[in-house]
């Protein structure tokens, strides 16, 4: 069976707690991506930054001089580095999130989307054509 490790995207674009929130919306509209890892000076994972998040900036636009850690989530629903695709799979039904951060030892070690999951599963059941 696959693991997380071995579907996740190991180069992953994050953001640092102490960062402003202009900083982190520029770095996902440069990236053209949809949320940031937040992780500490040593690699561990303390929260998770999305778009959904920054949507407080149509209301107050004093949120981009704040901080990413007034903004992020920190309770973060992430998968083992040797988790099976079948558990991650799991917790994209169970919580319904697009994307989960894979961890090795409380550190980010890579990300993974539901589109990677759906891919690995298809791959693996796709019947081997013969000449």
């Amino acid at each position: 069976m696959l693991t997380a490790e071995q579907i996740m995207t190991p180069d992953v674009h994050t953001i640092g707690p102490e960062s402003s929130i202009r900083e982190a919306i520029e770095k996902l509209l440069d990236k053209r991506i949809s949320g940031l890892p937040v992780v500490d000076r040593s690699g561990t994972l303390v929260g998770i930054l999305s778009e959904y998040a920054l949507l407080a900036m149509a209301y107050d636009k004093t949120v981009t001089h704040q901080t990413v850690a007034q903004h992020m989530t920190r309770e973060v629903i992430s998968v083992d580095a040797k988790a099976p695709v079948n558990r991650v799979a799991d917790q994209f039904i169970v919580h319904r999130v697009r994307r989960l951060p894979v961890v090795k030892d409380g550190r980010l070690v890579g990300l993974i989307s539901r589109v990677d999951v759906l891919k690995a599963l298809y791959t693996a059941e796709a019947p081997v054509c013969s000449a």
